[in-house]
């Protein structure tokens, strides 16, 4: 059950950590200044999110999940004109891994690191 917070739009009283069901009704009655301006303050936490509710981010969600293939090739798009700078030969990585590289001789390490064979 979700706890809630209540604040008065008149008076400024506060009303915290209210128990209420989802599908309750919202308090409008303030107890200090008997007034129907009682609103329910936002807030954070573990128990603000509802499955179904049209907030900023569940909708750009959608329209990322929506758009996915629009944006990832506008994405390439973006690499490919911006070239990469090529890289200098002791920059570039071989297809070894440590293990192997390590069962080298100290000659045949030279020549991979040197050539990439």
């Amino acid at each position: 059950m979700p706890i809630y917070d209540y604040e008065c739009k008149s008076c400024g009283a506060q009303l915290s950590d209210v128990f209420q069901k989802v599908t309750d009704l919202e308090l409008t009655k303030c107890e200090e200044c008997n007034s129907d301006s009682l609103y329910r303050v936002v807030t954070g936490g573990i128990h603000s999110f509802m499955a179904g509710s049209d907030t900023v981010g569940s909708i750009a969600d959608k329209n990322t999940r929506r758009d996915r293939n629009k944006l990832n090739e506008e994405h390439h798009k973006k690499l490919e004109s911006t070239p990469q700078a090529k890289k200098h030969w002791y920059e570039k990585q071989g297809d070894k891994s440590r293990k192997e590289i390590n069962k080298m001789t100290p000659a045949q390490q030279k020549r991979y690191i040197m050539e990439g064979k």
